[in-house]
């Protein structure tokens, strides 16, 4: 009996997200703002993570400690010399 085996590999994550904003009259307001930019925030990186997933599939320990290494120089050098990059509440 000759069967195929199927494998199906899942991770799972969770974030754990707390806010705290104690002042009177604008309590509500910003946790709100806070609570909708992370959720924005975490939103566009699980799509561009999704989207890297093919880049990755096959890669050795190697491979990715290589990427890992260059992504560290790269960050060094645009915190040292690069443009101020990321979100704002108006986007």
């Amino acid at each position: 009996m000759n069967r195929k085996i199927r494998i199906l590999l899942f991770r799972c994550c969770y974030k754990l997200v707390r806010e705290k904003f104690k002042w009177f009259g604008l309590q509500g307001r910003v946790e709100s703002l806070i609570m909708t930019q992370e959720e924005r925030l975490f939103r566009n990186f699980h799509r561009q993570l999704f989207c890297w997933t093919d880049e990755w599939y096959g890669l050795t320990m190697k491979d990715i400690r290589e990427l890992e290494a260059k992504a560290v120089e790269e960050l060094n050098k645009e915190r040292a010399h690069g443009e101020k990059k990321g979100f704002t509440t108006d986007e």
